[in-house]
């Protein structure tokens, strides 16, 4: 584990982290989400913006989820067809 501080919305946060560049990556992906909020709504405090960044981010997890399980049950299919034509 390597210690290092990430700053998001002008905070810094110290963090221990198995790998440096992605959680630099991850802590950079907040910080633009909660910026372009601000932008859309400048008057919301920065845990309005965190919390619209996190749903944000859920969002696309979800996405991807479904993403995921539909391109295994793809495989699934050719895996059969293949078999079945193979044989």
């Amino acid at each position: 584990m390597e210690k290092i501080d990430v700053n998001v919305y002008g905070y810094s946060y110290p963090l221990r982290v198995e790998r440096r560049e992605l959680t630099e990556k991850a802590a950079r992906d907040v910080d633009g989400a909660m910026r372009l909020f601000a932008e859309k709504a400048p008057t919301f405090e920065a845990v309005k913006l965190a919390v619209l960044a996190a749903i944000s981010f859920a969002e696309k997890k979800v996405e991807l989820e479904e993403e995921i399980a539909l391109l295994k049950q793809n495989i699934a299919r050719l895996n059969v067809f293949i078999g079945q034509n193979l044989q």
